[in-house]
């Protein structure tokens, strides 16, 4: 899919001028066809993936850099899933159609960055729980950053650094790299209690789940 300077420039949340200015010094692929640059998608993800480059997917042209207090604002009830039907080979797909975008979020990139972080490194990281997460952030056109649990009504089998079977995904998009950082931060913390451990193993209701976070991250601040 070729792209137009004006293009490319919401898509890297970059100006214009900026883009062009990639074009003189021949940092950015690029081709000219008849006195007019045009980009190609594919080469310009790939571009911004080595240089850890956030990508604009939602056609918004402003976010903000929302600051990772407590993982509660991030979740309500509509962004904990149950008895997913994934299966090994399709879940990011499936994943990602269940996940709650807005409609002009291009969710094939979302595809796209979610494999090709999958393919560096397993993201199953123990204990029956997975972190899915881009290579590099995204803007999603919302506020705040994706936090989504599933509970795969199948355990799957996604090379787990200590070869477990996979319970839990909890899908992770940010906006800017401090900001994954961040909520990262806050997702390990929680994961690394036991009782956590056990509640998204057993599949806890929702109210549940949400009570037994809020009083890890109350003993968190203090």
């Amino acid at each position: 899919m070729d792209l137009k300077t004006k293009d490319v420039a919401e898509f890297l949340v970059k100006s214009e001028k900026e883009i062009l200015q990639l074009v003189k010094t021949k940092e950015i692929p690029h081709q000219i066809i008849q006195d007019r640059i045009v980009f190609n998608k594919d080469k310009v993800i790939e571009w911004a993936l080595g240089r850890n480059i956030p990508l604009n997917i939602s056609g918004s042209a402003h976010f903000t850099e929302y600051q990772i207090k407590s993982l509660l604002p991030l979740l309500d009830e509509q962004s904990i899933f149950y008895n997913c039907n994934f299966t090994e080979s399709q879940y990011i797909e499936q994943m990602t159609n269940l996940a709650l975008f807005d409609a002009s979020v291009d969710k094939d990139v979302v595809i796209q960055l979610l494999k090709s972080r999958e393919q560096l490194m397993s993201t199953a990281i123990g204990n029956g729980i997975s972190l899915p997460h881009p290579r590099i952030p995204l803007v999603i056109g919302r506020d705040k950053p994706l936090v989504h649990f599933f509970f795969p009504k199948n355990p799957l089998a996604l090379n787990s650094l200590d070869g477990k079977t996979v319970h839990t995904l909890i899908l992770i998009i940010s906006q800017t790299i401090k900001q994954h950082l961040s909520l990262l931060a806050h997702v390990t913390f929680l994961l690394s209690k036991k009782e956590i451990q056990k509640a998204l193993e057993s599949r806890i209701p929702y109210a549940e789940l949400i009570s037994l976070i809020a009083s890890f991250e109350e003993q968190r601040k203090k």
